[in-house]
C-alpha cells in the first residue's frame, strides 16, 4: 500500500480534515469488523483501515508541508512505525466488536458537534423562558378562569428545557475535554513526527 491509498481505503478525499477521518473510519470499522462482516476479506480490509487511520490521524497530511516531507514522513511510518500497526489492528480484528468498541483507537474517533451542544444550550434555555413568560402571559391575558393556563403543563414544559439545559452543559463539559485531548494529541505528534523525520 501506499499513502494515498489510505484515502482510497477510508473514502475520503485527500486533505480530509481529522473529524472527516474519524467519521469514515468509524464508519470502515463497523463495516469490516471480522465480528460482524463475515466475507474472507473483512480482517485484512479491517487491518487496513485501522493502518490508514492511524497514519492520517499522526502525520501532517496535506497541512501546507511540502511533498519532500510527505514522502519522509510517509517512509518513517513505514519503516519504524507500520508494523506495529497491523499488530495491534489484527489484535482488534481478533476481539469481538463490543471489546473493540472500547479499544482507544475507537474511543479517539468519538465526535461531539460543538455547535450542536451551543445550539442545545440555547435551546434548552428558550423552553425555559418561554414556559415561564408563556405562563404569565396567557394568566394575564385570561379574562375567565377556564381560560388560565395549566400549571402542571407549563411546569412539565419548564423541567422538559431545564433537563436539555442540563443535558447540554454534560455535553459542554465532554466537548472541552475532547478539545484539549485533541490539542495535546495534536502537540505530541507534530513532537514525534519531527523526530520521525530527523532521524
Amino acid at each position: 500500500m501506499n499513502l494515498w491509498d489510505y484515502y482510497r481505503i477510508l473514502g475520503i478525499r485527500q486533505g480530509a480534515s481529522d473529524d472527516e477521518i474519524r467519521k469514515a473510519y468509524r464508519k470502515k470499522a463497523l463495516e469490516y469488523h471480522p465480528d460482524r462482516n463475515h466475507s474472507p476479506d473483512a480482517e485484512e480490509m479491517f487491518i487496513r483501515i485501522n493502518e490508514a487511520y492511524e497514519y492520517l490521524t499522526s502525520h501532517p497530511h496535506g497541512r501546507n508541508i511540502s511533498e519532500e516531507e510527505v514522502r519522509r514522513n510517509y517512509q518513517a511510518w513505514v519503516n519504524y512505525r507500520q508494523a506495529e500497526a497491523r499488530r495491534r489492528a489484527a489484535s482488534y480484528a481478533r476481539a469481538t466488536y463490543e471489546e473493540f468498541r472500547k479499544s482507544p483507537v475507537y474511543k479517539s474517533t468519538t465526535h461531539i458537534d460543538g455547535a450542536m451542544v451551543f445550539l442545545g444550550l440555547l435551546l434548552g434555555a428558550a423552553v425555559m423562558i418561554m414556559s415561564v413568560y408563556g405562563y404569565k402571559y396567557r394568566m394575564l391575558a385570561a379574562v375567565n378562569p377556564r381560560e388560565e393556563p395549566s400549571l402542571a403543563l407549563a411546569a412539565l414544559t419548564f423541567i422538559m428545557g431545564f433537563s436539555y439545559t442540563v443535558i447540554s452543559f454534560l455535553y459542554l463539559s465532554a466537548w472541552l475535554v475532547q478539545q484539549k485531548k485533541k490539542k495535546q494529541l495534536s502537540d505530541e505528534r507534530k513532537k514525534e513526527n519531527k523526530e520521525s523525520v530527523q532521524s
